[in-house]
């Protein structure tokens, strides 16, 4: 019997030893996988054709526990292509230790000067010079540095998303739209209905591009920071680390940076738990004057002084700080909802809060779903009219209303939520 449980035991031994090298063996191969999918994944994004020789001269180093500065660029790029414009330029801030992302969004028709290259709309860099001279340009326009580059293509952009799932949007408004949607074969992607949805890769890229609104750019750019926030929330509820060489594969050959692998790797382990409230957004504001979009040097500053000094995007206010007096504002009304009488309620709430309103009558098409204030110079003026309202949206001329007043008041159908908002307030 003796003899019995001895070699019993041995056996057992030996299984035990053999499971474990069978272990060990599994972790060593899983090791040497991810090790060289990261590996050639990183090499991919630093050979991809957007990559230039200059970059590394162009970027600034920096101290690895202060706050850095990140050029993120949407290329326009297809497979295939090697030159492309911006179609999507952002500065972000990034404070690993405060756990904070400040992106401040830059509309393509920005008015830049580029470097031997003279003046033209931003996103022309990227064509002319490729990452270096898009490096160079946003940071003499914002006067910032610049410490690390990432753009990637359209459908980098789409397969990450289908990679994560998808993401969580409230979308605020239809959007439809066939030049957005290109990329969708069949055009299954061009119509998105309002409502709080999951968006896949293709419907994603839709809502981020599509320019199919009064304010063209600037409703697609805060269609981006609302993007860039739901993903921050979606990406710290995966904690799937399995996730990140396919991950990683999929967005290798569609993205370029500066930044090696394990440097992203680290940055998205640092910021995993940041979530959208952490995210501060905003868009770098400006006048149309055709062919472009010149800059409001005021606003730049107040970004800028903000986002580098670790402080909200929301201006400060005070208690007593005096509002414009409104009878020194002369309002246009025009009714954008067809709904009969909407233009004469909207003038009657402003003439009773002492504006001084002018022209009430229709807009040339009844197609606006929400109200918009409308302003050409002044911002403030327009966000004060827009308070009186019980429901409107500050937008910028940028010559596409036409208008002799301070302020465009154009009702939107959202005029039948009215008296519902008007309760709640």
């Amino acid at each position: 019997m003796r003899i019995h449980a001895e070699r019993r035991r041995r056996a057992v031994k030996r299984v035990l030893i053999a499971v474990s090298l069978l272990v060990f063996a599994g972790l060593a191969a899983g090791a040497t996988y991810v090790y060289t999918v990261l590996h050639s994944a990183s090499r991919t994004m630093n050979e991809q054709p957007g990559i230039d020789e200059r970059l590394d001269e162009v970027l600034e180093t920096r101290d690895r526990q202060e706050p850095f500065n990140v050029l993120l660029l949407g290329s326009d790029r297809w497979p295939g292509e090697s030159e492309a414009r911006a179609d999507t330029i952002i500065l972000a801030r990034v404070d690993v230790e405060a756990q904070k992302v400040w992106l401040i969004s830059i509309p393509r028709d920005t008015r830049a000067e580029i470097p031997g290259h003279g003046v033209g709309k931003i996103n022309g860099a990227n064509f002319y010079g490729g990452p270096s001279l898009m490096v160079e340009t946003v940071s003499q326009l914002l006067g910032v540095p610049i410490h690390h580059y990432m753009s990637v293509d359209l459908t980098g952009f789409q397969k990450v998303v289908d990679a994560v799932g998808g993401v969580w949007i409230d979308v605020d408004v239809e959007i439809d739209d066939w030049r957005a949607a290109s990329h969708s074969p069949g055009g299954r992607a061009n119509n998105i209905q309002p409502g709080y949805q999951l968006l896949d890769g293709e419907h994603a890229l839709t809502y981020v591009r599509s320019r199919n609104f009064p304010d063209a750019d600037f409703t697609r750019m805060r269609h981006q920071q609302t993007f860039f926030k739901a993903l921050a929330d979606q990406m710290s509820k995966l904690g799937n680390v399995l996730k990140i060489p396919s991950i990683v594969r999929e967005l290798s050959e569609h993205m370029s940076t500066d930044m090696s692998v394990s440097n992203l790797i680290d940055l998205g382990n640092a910021l995993r738990d940041i979530g959208s409230s952490n995210v501060e957004t905003a868009t770098l504001l400006g006048e149309w004057r055709s062919p472009y979009v010149w800059t409001d040097e005021e606003n730049k500053a107040f970004l800028i002084d903000a986002m580098m000094n670790g402080r909200t995007f929301e201006p400060e206010t005070t208690a007593d700080e005096p509002g414009i007096d409104p009878a020194t504002v002369s309002v246009t009304v025009r009714n954008g909802a067809g709904i009969e009488g909407c233009a004469a309620a909207a003038a009657a709430i402003l003439r009773e809060g002492g504006y001084d309103v002018g022209e009430v009558g229709n807009a040339q098409q009844f197609v606006y779903d929400e109200t918009l204030v409308v302003y050409t110079t002044d911002y403030d003026m327009a966000v004060q009219v827009a308070e009186a309202l019980p429901k409107a949206r500050v937008v910028e001329s940028r010559g596409m209303y036409e208008f002799a007043t301070d302020i465009l008041v154009v009702v939107g159908k959202d005029y039948a939520e009215w008296d519902t908002v008007a309760a709640v307030q």
